[in-house]
Parts: C-alpha cells; structure tokens; sequence
C-alpha cells in the first residue's frame, strides 16, 4: 500500500519538468498526489516567467554569442533564479538533443551554421514548454488544492507574433480577491507552532530565507490576524509577507496525512517539524 503525497513548488518543477528519478519512484509509489494553486502561482511568477523571459531574449538576439552573453551578465547580476532556471533549460534542451540522430537535424534545418539550429531549437523547446507547463501540473496530480483562493485566474502565458506575454503573472494582478488571511485565521494555531519553531533557530545558523520567513510570520501573525480593519490579500500591500512565508503555507494546507515531497529539506525540516508533519526528501540525480 502507497502513500499520499504532497508536492510543494520545487517538486512540482522537478518531477513535470526535470523528471528526477528519486522524486519519480516516490511519486510512482504513492496512491494519491496533491500540489496546490498556490504552487501553480509560485511557478507562474517564478519559474514559467524566466522560461518567458529567455524564449522572448532567444527571439530578439541574433547571434548566439548574443545570447550567451546575456546569460553571463545574469550571472554578475546576481539574478540567481532567473539563471537556475535558464541553465535548467539548456540541462534538458542538451538531454534531447543527445538523443537525437545528426540526420535529423538536416532533415528539419538543412545546412546552416550549427549555432543558428541550436538557437531555433532553444525557441521551439521553449515554446512548447511554455504553453504546456501549467497544464501538465493539472495531470501530474490527482488534486490542486486551493483552500485560500490564490490566483484561481491564472493561465498560461499568451504568444503575441514571436513572443510570449506572460501577465498577469503576480496574484496582486487577479481579478480575483484571496482568502489569504481567513486561511492563517483557520490555522492560526499551525502558524503559531511553525513561528515558534523558527524562533529556537539561533541567528547564527538562520539563512536569509527562513529570516526572512520568520518576520513575515510575526507581521502576519501580531499586525494583521489581531486587526478587524487591516487587509491581508493579495489585494493589500502585504501579498509579499505571504510569498515569503510559502514553505509555511505549503505545510499547513498539505493534508495532515500526506508527506510532504520537497528537495528542499533544510527549510521544510523544522517546519514539518513543528506540526508533526510528515515530509520525504530527495535529492537531484547529480547531488
């Protein structure tokens, strides 16, 4: 007999798009999966816009040296995100292109310059992928949770001529107002726990993040659940305490009998902990 198991935001990418075999054996033994709109949110406003972002630069550059250049300057700009997901791009572009017959390249492009085919192969691996991610989130589980009503009008990004718009791509931007803080008021006393936890993390041993995620909680918790007139959503001016406490809301809206699947066991760790839920870790195939 399987398990249930909850896929949080980097999961969902690592197993739609990577497709990490450690993560794939815990998702093929379990018997029922789960991932929320709110990890559909994350990666439209993370992840699926820097695959936007590069499909849309792939178009506008001529050269691949062009390319490669603006790559190299995200990597001085320190725009880590952004660089992790184009270099996982390329990771899985090259996977296809290894696997692929040199005939067929003529076949498809005929002779012409090998950078020219790999810039076209760039866009039109991008393209489909854009179009097809958040899709294929829907098929990969069995359920989207969304207890708190985030970002219910999202879509996949539009193509206009070449290029791809990807807005609205921050919930701030829905038509749609969210139950945000009715979600923390539900489960205030979860909130509490995970607070408390983080606060026995001595600041010398805390990363940015979890800071970060710490002092968002405080806000959430004393400003706004204590306020009968203050506005929590993503309508308010707060929408980035509730991005920076999102391996929090992940764990609280997780079934309480499901494990939580993450990469990221650090930071899902002491959160799973102060719950008593359930988590699996895996790690990338290279680590």
């Amino acid at each position: 007999m399987g398990s249930s198991v909850y896929l949080e935001t980097t999961a969902v990418i690592d197993a739609s798009f990577k497709k990490f075999p450690a993560l794939l054996a815990i998702l093929e033994s379990s018997d029922k999966r789960f991932t929320s709109q709110y990890a559909k949110m994350e990666i439209k406003k993370g992840f699926l816009n820097n695959l936007v972002l590069l499909h849309n630069k792939t178009v506008q550059l001529e050269k691949w040296s062009d390319l490669q250049q603006y790559i190299s300057n995200l990597s001085s700009g320190g725009r880590r995100y952004q660089l992790g997901a184009i270099l996982d791009a390329f990771t899985k572009l090259s996977t296809e292109l290894e696997n692929r017959r040199p005939d067929t390249f003529v076949d498809k492009y005929g002779v012409i310059h090998p950078l020219k085919i790999l810039k076209r192969d760039l866009e039109s691996f991008l393209r489909i992928w854009i179009r097809r991610f958040l899709p294929k989130i829907d098929k990969l589980v069995d359920d989207v949770l969304n207890p708190m009503k985030c970002f219910p009008d999202i879509e996949s990004p539009r193509q206009v001529g070449n290029l791809f718009e990807n807005k609205p791509y921050k919930c701030p931007e829905s038509n749609i107002e969210c139950s945000i803080k009715n979600f923390f008021a539900e489960n205030l006393n979860e909130f509490n726990k995970i607070l408390r936890q983080l606060e026995k993390i001595p600041n010398d041993e805390m990363d940015s993040e979890t800071s970060h995620r710490r002092s968002a909680l405080k806000k959430i918790i004393k400003k706004r659940m204590r306020s009968s007139t203050m506005i929590f959503s993503n309508k308010s001016q707060g929408e980035e305490w509730c991005w920076a406490c999102g391996d929090a809301i992940h764990a609280v809206l997780s079934p309480s009998d499901a494990s939580v699947v993450t990469r990221n066991e650090k930071h899902f760790k002491p959160i799973c902990l102060a719950i008593n839920r359930d988590y699996q870790a895996y790690r990338s195939p290279t680590t």
